[in-house]
């Protein structure tokens, strides 16, 4: 049984005000998540400024934001635990401290190592932020509010990676200084900082009893950079030999992915004889947590091919068109970053009402209504064809946005409800992890299926006159059938997610806990 607060500190939780908590959590949490994606748009920019070799340190770059996404995702399984066990106030501070420390390094970075250091450290901190908010709002709202508070905390998560390229690119072309990225984090997060402190002070420290699971910790961990490191092995899929044709995927990438899911295994072989599992299996006895669990990984495999495609597609298209512009990287930034915010704002704006409806109807019908969306928004968008202009595809990807924004408070609350007072820190990781583990998954397959398809297609079209006659309008429909190709897995997943959810509640009387 948890530790229960004192009478004080019953007396103090009575003066919190949820509300206001929840916005300086959120405020961290919007930062740390910009970052997971706020150097793409200024990459080029950081490889020039640091004497990066394109030819030979190119791969080194890439763990700039791979490295991030890895350490963020990792801290998630972990950091959750830890914040049953020593109470979310303190583990809360702690990261949003590491994360400050991370964002002071990487600007102050001498060097590319340096630099891939500084955004690892910030990556622990901004990861474990997140499933400690989740749980926090498990903590301080009541059930029937619980389903709502979480939207809101989705909703501002997927905002921040959303927008984190769009950001990035306007402050570049502002101030043209990738540190300042990374500088002003440090005022808003002693700001954060200093503000949280004094609002937690008020909300009682529950801890749970138990120890911490260091077996599970370092298998589930070694688990995920396995399969990490494996399905990234795709992107050296474009590489040629010396005669020009293709090389294939490593010979690495094979056995790191049967790796992963030999090290999966014994992590759950270990859980089951934990006396102080990371992860209690008998969550998944419930079946509105099995099955928002398998949600949560095919939304993130089909969200991740969209915010793929999109900026490939754009890029390709003004490319083939405007050869010779030497503003064309810069317009092409633009278009794809403005045409992409019509899926993620969208997403993220529908993320809070669908946390609304979720309380008053059930998890069931707003996860089908959103899937629903969701499936034809992504069964338009596999049909855009080489000439489409920019008004029906953001129009396409609203209509996606809207329904994935609806899905992320139901199918989170449907694990968070059935997970006990001290496993909420864990399971809270757990429905973010297994959406990162997908859109994982899901940029392998764009990269595994795009870049051998296209070159199909290109070998196909030497008998094509129009290959001949326009080769630029030749390579920009084998880019859009390759891209169509692609989200018509997207469309496959939410399928599926669609079919799952018929098996989720849709009473939302029901008590955490249970």
């Amino acid at each position: 049984m948890a530790v229960q607060p004192s009478a004080d500190a019953q007396l103090q939780a009575r003066t919190v005000s949820p509300r206001y908590t929840l916005g300086l959590v959120a405020l961290a949490i919007f930062v740390g998540a910009i970052d997971l994606t706020v150097v793409s748009a200024v990459l080029p920019r950081i490889m020039l400024d640091m004497r990066v070799s394109l030819d030979t340190e190119l791969g080194h770059a890439a763990w700039v934001i791979s490295g991030y996404l890895l350490a963020y995702t990792l801290s998630m399984t972990f950091m959750g635990r830890l914040s049953d066990l020593l109470g979310r106030r303190r583990v809360y501070l702690i990261a949003l401290t590491v994360f400050i420390g991370g964002s002071a390094l990487v600007a102050a970075a001498p060097n590319l190592a340096w630099l891939i250091g500084g955004r690892i450290v910030q990556a622990f901190g901004a990861g474990a932020m997140v499933p400690v908010s989740m749980a926090l709002v498990g903590d301080i709202f009541p059930p029937e509010q619980r389903a709502a508070a979480l939207g809101f905390i989705g909703a501002v998560d997927t905002a921040g990676w959303m927008v984190g390229h769009l950001y990035g690119g306007v402050l570049m072309r502002a101030f043209d200084s990738w540190r300042l990225l990374f500088w002003v984090n440090i005022p808003i997060g002693l700001v954060a900082l200093a503000l949280t402190w004094r609002a937690l002070r008020a909300v009682p420290q529950r801890k749970a009893p138990g120890g911490f699971d260091w077996v599970g910790t370092l298998l589930v961990g070694a688990s995920l950079t396995a399969l990490n490191l494996g399905l990234a092995a795709g992107a050296e899929l474009g590489s040629t030999d010396f005669y020009g044709e293709p090389t294939g995927p490593p010979p690495y990438a094979l056995p790191l992915v049967m790796l992963a899911l030999a090290l999966l295994a014994a992590f759950g072989w270990w859980e089951r004889r934990a006396r102080d599992p990371l992860l209690d299996l008998t969550l998944f006895r419930d079946r509105g947590a099995l099955v928002a669990c398998i949600i949560n990984a095919l939304v993130g495999f089909a969200l991740a091919l969209a915010i793929t495609s999109v900026p490939l597609f754009v890029n390709t298209r003004l490319l083939l068109y405007a050869v010779g512009d030497p503003t064309v990287l810069q317009l092409a930034a633009w278009d794809a970053g403005w045409l992409l915010a019509a899926l993620t704002l969208t997403m993220a704006t529908a993320a809070f009402p669908g946390g609304l409806l979720a309380g008053r109807l059930g998890d069931r019908p707003v996860a089908l209504l959103g899937l629903a969306l969701a499936v034809v928004g992504y069964a338009l968008m596999s049909n855009w064809s080489a000439d489409m202009p920019y008004g029906p595809m953001a129009a396409h990807l609203a209509l996606a946005g809207a329904g994935l924004g609806l899905i992320l408070a139901p199918t989170a609350e449907a694990v968070i409800r059935v997970a006990p007072e001290d496993r909420r820190g864990t399971v809270s990781a757990l429905v973010i992890t297994l959406r990162l583990v997908g859109m994982t998954v899901g940029v392998a397959v764009l990269t595994l299926w795009g870049v051998q398809r296209q070159d199909v297609l290109r070998r196909a079209g030497a008998t094509n006159p129009l290959a001949m006659l326009d080769p630029a309008r030749f390579l920009m429909e084998v880019a859009a059938q390759v891209i169509g190709e692609t989200l018509r897995f997207g469309v496959v997943a939410l399928a599926l997610a669609l079919l799952l959810a018929l098996a989720l509640r849709s009473s939302r009387h029901l008590k955490p806990g249970t």
